[in-house]
């Protein structure tokens, strides 16, 4: 029976990246990350480092290699000829000319074991030799013999109509021990390709490659968990989206409820993966099955059995949680109200904690407060269950508004005809770019929902009325972060709605205050930061 024998040429003299093969990637010497993916596809004694240096050859039996040593070379013999120097150790161990040698990169410690496997299927199939391959198709040019330049393409068309151009990775060559004898190469008919994706095909050789190999090593498999639904509104659904675009560089898929397609169609037009479970239990299974670092919850209250077995195999983030859930989980945010039963240590409190659309932090909109209220922005969330908007402007009516009154309603909202009012109104849906509306209006009506906190970001005067007794309790929403809250939208008249919007319009020292006081609680505030300062916490 053919054998496979995995060998790992190393040398000390790396000049590109100084002792590339011992530095430490996401804590792990770069050549321990070749040994271990070698060791899972062979046995511990026949993987076999080739080094001149003595640091590698430590670290290299420290982590289960045997360990052949070679005079400091110049670097100019090729790899089939160290192979070939090489076979008499190999038979030393046992090694027999049947069995196979396979080649391994230390500089491509993305490789993954699978590829192993892949290769030795490929020589039971008959092949001579197996080379790990990328596909590099790309619109390319060569010189002529008179050296000017041609295009080495038929047609110029998009690289993906481009037929399959391959180049080597680096990271596995082999062949059977009697044909590199005999032919003194690894490379023997036939000839079979193990194409890898990009991020195994990655090869080390410069600061620029060792860059984007920590961006690999320190990936995360992230699992955001969350819901939209004409009452759950639409809120939980916008900041996940937020948070997946400060993750995005994960492996990250958003998890929503099968039952709930509103979460669906909201996420359908962005570039993330999403999925549906049943039920919670089903996405127990699903967050072991596809070994998740990391869940986040943003989903309101969760049950204390649920998070402990989800800790038990990865770190769990809960958003606005008063459930007994948040006090077994390893970080809580609590941007809007806090959850007195969990300590300081693992809760994040206040606007300063709280994720907006990224589209807030693109651009430093400075934004200029008018004495004259000329534009009211009327929103009350993504499904505005309580139909706020409509008491909204019913009381601007009432107050003989003159301005313009623009309405924003979500994907759960039930429509509005501005026909229906006397008023100059422009109705909005699905805003994709929130800051660019925002930053017309000089004052607001709202809910009591995160837009508090992008309305304060962007320094404008708002009106509150809650949807439902929940969101009473929401601290964020306070005169000092630029907001006037009247209670509970059901309770509140359209009369004394109407009151509190004239005055507000009448009296421009009270709207300046606001629109300074939301300016500086929101000030230096960025999702980056957050994100940063969460992974920090939890131990990523």
């Amino acid at each position: 029976m053919e054998k496979p024998w995995i060998v790992i040429p190393a040398r000390g003299g790396s000049t590109g990246v100084p002792r590339k093969n011992v530095r430490l990637l996401a804590g792990v010497p770069l050549i321990a990350r070749t040994i271990q993916t070698a060791l899972s596809g062979t046995d511990a004694g026949r993987v076999v480092v080739i080094t001149d240096d003595d640091e590698i050859a430590e670290i290299s039996e420290r982590y289960g290699a045997v360990v052949t040593r070679e005079q400091k070379t110049t670097g100019k013999a090729t790899l089939d000829e160290v192979m070939v120097r090489t076979i008499p150790f190999l038979r030393e161990l046992g090694a027999v000319d049947s069995d196979i040698l396979l080649t391994m990169q230390p500089t491509c410690p993305f490789i993954k074991p699978a590829r192993i496997k892949d290769a030795l299927e490929r020589f039971a199939n008959g092949a001579g030799s197996v080379i790990t391959v990328v596909d590099d198709r790309h619109l390319g040019w060569v010189l002529d013999e008179a050296g000017n330049p041609k295009p080495d393409y038929a047609a110029r068309v998009n690289r993906q109509q481009l037929p399959p151009k391959f180049k080597e990775s680096g990271a596995i060559i082999g062949a059977r021990i009697a044909d590199i004898v005999r032919t003194g190469t690894r490379i023997v008919q036939p000839i079979n390709l193990v194409e890898v994706p990009d991020g195994e095909s990655l090869d080390i050789d410069t600061f620029s490659d060792w860059a984007v190999a920590e961006h690999l090593a320190s990936r995360k498999r992230v699992l955001i968990r969350t819901d939209a639904a004409k009452e759950l509104g639409m809120g939980h659904v916008y900041r996940s989206l937020a948070l997946a675009y400060s993750l995005a560089r994960h492996d990250l898929t958003i998890v929503l409820s099968a039952d709930k397609p509103l979460g669906r169609e909201f996420f359908a037009e962005y570039p993330f993966a999403v999925d549906t479970v049943e039920n919670d239990l089903a996405f127990l299974n699903y967050a072991r099955k596809h070994r998740a670092d990391l869940v986040i919850l943003d989903r309101l209250d969760n049950a204390a059995e649920f998070v402990t077995l989800l800790s038990g195999h990865c770190k769990v983030v809960t958003f606005e949680d008063l459930g007994e859930g948040a006090e077994v989980a390893d970080m809580l945010i609590a941007d809007m109200y806090e959850n007195p039963k969990v300590p300081d240590a693992r809760q994040l409190k206040g606007m300063e904690n709280s994720i907006l659309a990224p589209s807030f932090e693109s651009i430093d909109r400075q934004i200029e407060f008018k004495e004259q209220v000329e534009e009211v922005l009327v929103l009350f969330g993504g499904t505005d269950p309580s139909n706020l908007a409509e008491k909204a402007l019913r009381a601007l009516e009432l107050m003989e508004f003159a301005g313009r009154v623009t309405v924003v309603r979500g994907l759960g909202a039930d429509l509005i005809d501005p026909r229906g009012y006397n008023l100059k109104i422009k109705v909005l849906s699905n805003v994709k770019n929130m800051p660019a509306v925002m930053e017309k209006a000089d004052i607001a009506l709202s809910s009591a929902g995160r837009t508090i906190t992008e309305l304060a970001s962007m320094g404008i005067p708002t009106v509150c009325i809650a949807q439902n007794e929940k969101e009473l309790t929401h601290t964020h929403v306070a005169t000092q972060n630029g907001v006037l809250m009247l209670g509970l939208g059901r309770l509140v008249s359209v009369e004394t709605l109407a009151a509190h919007l004239i005055e507000l319009t009448n009296n421009d020292e009270l709207r300046f205050k606001l629109h300074e006081r939301g300016l500086q609680a929101t000030a230096g505030r960025t999702n980056d930061r957050i994100v940063r300062r969460i992974m920090k916490q939890i131990g990523f």
